[in-house]
């Protein structure tokens, strides 16, 4: 996949495209950017190992996949990710920079990776999140239809079909290629 260029809610631009290796020192410098409520609702921790979190945040192979955007001067403001649980399921997780919060990237982003995902025969994602994580809830059930699997004190794991990126899509037309037609 070559970079792509979408348009979000508020009109504002940015090139979403494939992570690679070469993308560890800005995914850690953007990480390291997202407030400490952002990286505790991400890592359930605010002091979590970024160096680490940017190293695994960047491998891409056959368990991995990873996607980074870019804003309109090349800046990295969100990133996701999968990781193969087994040949069928996946673990995603994703991070939007604190500005672009409900513009829609990390449904653009969580989207684009359900798409990749399901063209690979994987067919379920799950994700742990804060059971105070409202906003990363409601993406996932708005926009993909999650339910809950289970809770665990603070935490819950959810899980929704691949194919339901083509309902995220659907929900929100708005979030298309900039060089589509209007």
């Amino acid at each position: 996949m070559a970079s792509e260029l979408l348009t979000l809610r508020d009109g504002s631009q940015v090139s979403i495209r494939p992570v690679r290796a070469e993308d560890q020192p800005a995914l850690r410098a953007f990480l390291s950017d997202l407030c400490l409520d952002a990286r505790r609702m991400r890592f359930f921790s605010a002091a979590t190992d970024l160096a680490f979190a940017a190293q695994l945040g960047a491998v891409e192979d056959a368990a991995h996949h990873g996607l980074v955007a870019h804003d309109e001067t090349g800046v990295l403001v969100g990133h996701a990710t999968y990781v193969l649980l087994d040949p069928h399921r996946a673990e995603v997780a994703v991070e939007v920079a604190d500005h672009l919060h409900g513009r829609g990237l990390g449904t653009i982003l969580i989207a684009r990776l359900a798409r990749h995902a399901e063209q690979r025969h994987i067919e379920c994602f799950q994700a742990e999140l804060l059971s105070e994580n409202r906003a990363m809830g409601e993406v996932f059930r708005d926009g993909f239809d999650a339910r809950l699997l289970r809770r665990d004190g603070a935490q819950q794991t959810i899980e929704f079909p691949t194919s339901s990126w083509r309902l995220a899509q659907a929900r929100f037309p708005a979030y298309r290629s900039a060089a589509a037609p209007r």
